[in-house]
């Protein structure tokens, strides 16, 4: 649920809406061709859109509204673009997100609607009717646009988490930006062409958009059927250890809660939720026998066992997003605060914060646990085991903030 503070940026921004399309639309003009042309071209490339993220609560959806919206800023009146890219947002909202909360289709109407306009005046203002010329300006004004959009939302944020502006807005940013190096370049190819060659080359523009967004479709159901395909390995991995059932899933949710406590955005707790879920995957490459032996490992055993870390490292990156982060969280999910873990035996500090917070779930969801050698612990006993670990085994502050999850009853029994 929204708080006080994000409603009431959102009704002012929605004012501050309000006044610009108020004062645009004094130079509205007639509705003709162009004005409808531009409508159903801000439509249809709404309809391409595709979710290139469903790794947290929510998804991303990346559409092609930026390449109408600010095509139409530069080559129609002013409030006719408001109207356009306000129309396109709405219609976006209803038909693929249905959210219920008329607030989020506030602020999208005015964040959007707000960047068209301060776009289309910036254009009139620096274009010198040269397309030659122009069609720096256009680029300029598109990465405006990005940079518009990423501002409001930043605020949001914000006012929502407890994080500096400028780190909120870097990570607001980088989606956008990102994906606009493929579509950029149409934006200002379109304003080139349609100079020169009139609203004919419209199609055109769209069918260069929609390759582009085909590929970006596949590729991004390409990485996602690589990440099902690891949450199929810990299914299989814990199918074949009663013991073990559930241990990922459960660590991942108490993973996350100690991410919540510690401060950190959204984002980041959702991925460390995600790694957790993923630290064990490297197992599936360990022989049954060792896993499931009642009796104590021998040394050549329990090298085997150590090797699942890395091997879980190698599996997370074969998944593009995971490459940089996830993969060297699971890797370190097994070193000491004292130094004396593995595999590199980093010590304290220089082990990654969201390796910390998965050792300490993992540890404390195994201890309470049955395993094939020893029954599972109770709630007063693993608290106490984990008191112990801190300053030695554990993050002494994480093994804390674990403590008083558990000691609260907010996970498990």
């Amino acid at each position: 649920m929204m708080s006080k503070p994000v409603k009431l940026y959102i009704c002012i921004l929605f004012g501050f809406y309000l006044g610009f399309l108020g004062f645009a639309l004094k130079g509205f003009g007639q509705i003709g061709s162009l004005f409808l042309v531009f409508l159903l071209l801000g439509f249809a490339f709404e309809l391409v859109g595709f979710t290139i993220s469903r790794l947290s609560n929510g998804v991303i959806r990346l559409t092609g509204g930026l390449v109408a919206n600010i095509l139409a800023a530069t080559l129609i009146p002013t409030g006719q673009a408001i109207l356009i890219s306000s129309l396109t947002v709405i219609t976006s909202g209803l038909l693929f997100v249905r959210n219920k909360d008329p607030y989020k289709y506030l602020f999208n109407i005015s964040q959007i609607g707000l960047s068209t306009g301060i776009v289309s005046e910036t254009f009139k203002i620096l274009s010198t009717n040269s397309a030659a010329r122009d069609m720096w300006v256009v680029l300029l004004v598109a990465l405006l646009y990005m940079f518009l959009n990423s501002f409001f939302f930043t605020v949001v944020l914000s006012l929502s988490v407890p994080q500096s502006f400028g780190k909120t807005f870097l990570m607001t940013v980088r989606v956008p930006f990102i994906g606009a190096f493929l579509t950029l370049p149409i934006v200002v190819l379109g304003y080139v062409l349609y100079v020169y060659v009139g609203l004919v080359v419209i199609p055109v523009i769209f069918g260069a958009f929609l390759a582009i967004q085909l590929g970006n479709l596949y590729r991004s159901e390409y990485q996602q059927s690589k990440l099902e395909n690891l949450k199929l390995l810990v299914k299989s991995l814990e199918l074949k250890d009663s013991y073990t059932s559930g241990h990922s899933e459960r660590a991942a949710q108490l993973s996350y809660m100690i991410a919540k406590r510690l401060g950190l955005p959204e984002k980041m707790c959702s991925r460390i939720k995600t790694a957790c879920l993923l630290h064990d995957v490297g197992k599936i490459g360990v022989p049954d026998y060792i896993l499931n032996k009642p009796e104590k490992l021998s040394n050549a055993e329990f090298e085997f066992i150590k090797s699942h870390s890395t091997k879980s490292e190698e599996l997370l990156k074969t998944v593009s997003i995971f490459k940089s982060k996830e993969a060297k969280w699971v890797r370190h999910h097994h070193e000491r605060w004292d130094g004396l873990g593995y595999p590199d035996g980093l010590k304290g500090e220089e082990i990654p914060l969201p390796s910390r917070i998965i050792a300490a779930a993992d540890i404390y969801e195994a201890l309470t646990s049955a395993r094939p050698y020893r029954e599972a612990f109770g709630k007063a006993q693993a608290i106490e085991i984990i008191n112990e670990m801190a300053g030695t085994v554990l993050d002494p502050q994480i093994a804390q903030i674990l403590i008083q999850i558990v000691t609260n009853g907010q996970f498990g029994v």
